[in-house]
C-alpha cells in the first residue's frame, strides 16, 4: 500500500495503531518543515521590503538635500549679486556722480593728452601761489585721495624761496567746501594776510582827494626809508635780506628787465603787477589788488606735463626757449615779452578755475578780480608797481641808489644766505 492510500484511510479512521502513528509522525515532520519555510520566507520578504524602503528614503533624502542646497546657492548668489550691485551703484556710480558735481582735485582735465597727466589741483596750486603768494612756490607734486561722495584728502607742498625750506600741508575737502586746514596758506590765520611791503597800492589816493593824507603818508614813508637804510648799514654785510621795494612810478616789463640785469647780484623773486588805476581804493567787496609773477625760470619744479599750451602759452617761463611766438625776437625782448604772456596765461588759467578759487580763496569776488585784471592789462599793458627782492646787505647798499624806489620794507633777515656754499 502506498502512502497516498494510507493517508486516505487515516482520514477515514480505518488504520490500526501502528499505521496511525506512522502517518502522524509524517504530519509532524511536514508541519515542522512548513513552519521553517514559512519563517524563512517571511524574513526574506521583510528584509527585502525593509532594504528597498531604506534605499528609497535615502534616495528621496538626497534629492531633497540637493534641491535645498541648489535653492540656497541661488539665494546666496542672488544676495551677493544684489549687495555687489548696491555697492557698485552707491559707492561708485552714485559717488562718481556726486564727485562730478563738486570740485574734484583728482581730475586731469587740464593736462595735455599724454600717458601721464598731472592732476588739475597741481596746476591750480602753481597758478594760485605764483599769482598771490610773493616769495613762495608750489613745489614737488600734490597728493589727492578721494574718499567718495565729493570728499577728498589733499596735500600740497610749499617752498619758502627765502629760507629754502619746504613743508607739506594737508587739507580736507567736502562737497565743494574746505573743511580742514589747520596750517599752511589756507588756514584761517593766513587767509587774510597782506604783504605790508606792497601796501602803497592801497594808500595811493587820487590827486584830487585827501591831499593832506597823501602828504602825511609821503613823510611817513620817507622816515621809514631812512630808518631802513640806517638798519642796512648796521647789518653784517653778509646778512641775507628779503625786501619789498615799491617804485616811484610803474615800470614796464622792459624797464624792469633792464633793472634786474643791471643789478644781477639781487634776486628778484616776485613782480607785483598793476591791475587797477593808482587811485582805486580797497573795499570789503573788492579783493586786494595784489597779483604778480615770479620772473625766475627755476623756482618751480620741472615737469613734463603742461596745461593746454594753446590756451595757456608759457604757463611755465622755462618754455620760452622753445616758444615759437617769440622765435624771431632778440634775447632781451624775448624775455621781457615772455613775462606778459606768462602772467596772462596764469591769470587766464585761474580765472577759468572758478570752483578752485571759490573753495580756497578767502574772497568770493576773486574770480571776478582775475577777469578784471586781465581786462586791465590788455588795455593798459603789464606794468609793475613793486618787487620782492632777496640779497645781502652789501648787495642792497651797492644797488639801492640806482633803483627808482618810493618805499622800502624789510620782510626778514637771515645771518647768511641759506646754503651759501652750494648755490
Amino acid at each position: 500500500m502506498n502512502y497516498k492510500d494510507l493517508f486516505h484511510r487515516y482520514k477515514k479512521g480505518l488504520l490500526n495503531d501502528e499505521e496511525k502513528r506512522i502517518i502522524e509522525q509524517e504530519i509532524e515532520r511536514h508541519e515542522a518543515v512548513e513552519e521553517f519555510l514559512s519563517e524563512a520566507m517571511d524574513e526574506e520578504i521583510y528584509d527585502g521590503w525593509n532594504t528597498s524602503n531604506s534605499e528609497h528614503q535615502e534616495e528621496e533624502t538626497n534629492k531633497l538635500k540637493k534641491s535645498v542646497n541648489k535653492r540656497l546657492r541661488k539665494v546666496v548668489i542672488t544676495s551677493v549679486l544684489i549687495v555687489v550691485a548696491l555697492y557698485i551703484g552707491v559707492f561708485h556710480v552714485l559717488s562718481a556722480i556726486v564727485d562730478r558735481v563738486y570740485y574734484d582735485p583728482t581730475a586731469t582735465t587740464q593736462s595735455e593728452e599724454r600717458e601721464y597727466q598731472s592732476p588739475d589741483f597741481y596746476y591750480d596750486m602753481q597758478a594760485y601761489v605764483s599769482l598771490n603768494m610773493p616769495g613762495y612756490s608750489s613745489n614737488s607734486f600734490t597728493f589727492q585721495e578721494p574718499k567718495g561722495f565729493g570728499e577728498y584728502e589733499v596735500s600740497y607742498s610749499l617752498r619758502d624761496l627765502f629760507t629754502k625750506k619746504e613743508q607739506r600741508y594737508f587739507v580736507n575737502l567736502s562737497k565743494g567746501k574746505l573743511t580742514y586746514a589747520i596750517d599752511g596758506i589756507f588756514s584761517r590765520e593766513n587767509r587774510f594776510g597782506v604783504w605790508e611791503g606792497f601796501e602803497r597800492i592801497r594808500y595811493h589816493f587820487p590827486e584830487d582827494t585827501a591831499k593832506n593824507a597823501t602828504t602825511v603818508r609821503d613823510e611817513d614813508v620817507q622816515q621809514k626809508n631812512e630808518k631802513t637804510l640806517q638798519y642796512l648799514n648796521e647789518l653784517n654785510p653778509l646778512s641775507y635780506i628779503s625786501m619789498s621795494i615799491v617804485f616811484e612810478e610803474d615800470l614796464s616789463m622792459e624797464e624792469f628787465y633792464n633793472i634786474s640785469q643791471e643789478h644781477h647780484t639781487l634776486d628778484f623773486k616776485w613782480v607785483g603787477v598793476r591791475t587797477v588805476k593808482p587811485g582805486t581804493q580797497w573795499s570789503e567787496t573788492q579783493p586786494m589788488h595784489l597779483v604778480g609773477f615770479n620772473p625766475n625760470f627755476n623756482d618751480e619744479p620741472l615737469t613734463s606735463t603742461r596745461p593746454d599750451p594753446e590756451k595757456y602759452p608759457l604757463f611755465y617761463l622755462m618754455d620760452v626757449r622753445d616758444y615759437s611766438g617769440l622765435a624771431n625776437k632778440d634775447y632781451p625782448k624775448k624775455i621781457y615779452e615772455s613775462y606778459r604772456i606768462h602772467l596772462k596765461s596764469r591769470l587766464e588759467y585761474i580765472r577759468n578755475r572758478k570752483d578752485f578759487v571759490d573753495m580756497f580763496d578767502y574772497n568770493y569776488y576773486k574770480t571776478d578780480f582775475y577777469a578784471d585784471a586781465l581786462k586791465y592789462i590788455d588795455e593798459q599793458g603789464v606794468k609793475t608797481y613793486g618787487v620782492l627782492v632777496f640779497g645781502t646787505a652789501e648787495d642792497f647798499l651797492e644797488s639801492i641808489d640806482d633803483i627808482p624806489y618810493e618805499s622800502l620794507y624789510i620782510n626778514e633777515v637771515l645771518l647768511t644766505k641759506p646754503n651759501i656754499y652750494y648755490d
